[in-house]
């Protein structure tokens, strides 16, 4: 091995138990079977972690690209589930000071999150919005800033998660816990239960 070669030492990673409750928490589930049906997996494939005490690598980076968690926290149990987002001070050309969130910012491929950098926000701006753990999609020339602290839909804009795959979608909630949701233009009414919210559209930015 070369001296100048970067030594990374073995992890001791969560596993089991720990690492299942952390995605039923995660995820807002109330048992081990909604995580499978959140995921698209057998539930005996969580049986299996559990009673091996194995770490799913995948579906904790796959929480991670979805939901923003920390993968520290996740895996490890070191600091906090959501970060606070990195900012800088800005001087605008009026000499004025502002504070800028740095905000992940992705794209939806094939219903996969696809990273396209960062996008620098104007914290006054999150402020007056009163979101703070924010993503940001882009489609086109439009940006979506998404509040991922929005769980449950009532009426409005929202990232959801079907069947393992991504979109943004108009949503009403209905009575007998049905949501009405729009896709091209045709209204689907699903049960609660068959989309998992990962968060609200709080801001809709259009290039002109």
């Amino acid at each position: 091995m070369n001296n100048k070669q970067l030594k990374i030492d073995q992890i001791s990673y969560l596993g089991g138990r720990d690492i299942i409750k952390k995605l039923i928490d995660i995820t807002n589930s109330d048992r081990q079977q909604d995580v499978a049906d959140v995921f698209g997996i057998p539930k005996s494939t969580i049986a299996t972690w559990r009673q091996r005490n194995l770490t799913p690598f995948e579906i904790a980076v796959r929480t991670h690209l979805s939901t923003g968690v920390s993968l520290e926290w996740l895996l490890l149990d070191k600091g906090e589930p959501y970060p606070k987002t990195p900012t800088q001070k800005h001087i605008n050309k009026k000499n004025e000071s502002k504070t800028l969130f740095d905000i992940d910012c992705f794209s939806i491929d094939d219903g996969k999150l696809v990273g396209k950098g960062i996008l620098a926000f104007d914290k006054a701006l999150l402020d007056e919005l009163g979101v703070s753990n924010v993503i940001a999609i882009k489609d086109g020339t439009t940006t979506f800033l998404i509040n991922k602290e929005s769980h449950h839909a009532v009426s409005g804009t929202y990232l959801v998660d079907m069947d393992g795959l991504l979109s943004l979608n108009d949503i009403q909630r209905l009575p007998g816990k049905k949501l009405a949701i729009s896709f091209n233009g045709s209204i689907l009414t699903l049960e609660e239960d068959e989309v998992r919210v990962v968060g609200r559209v709080a801001l809709v930015i259009e290039k002109r």
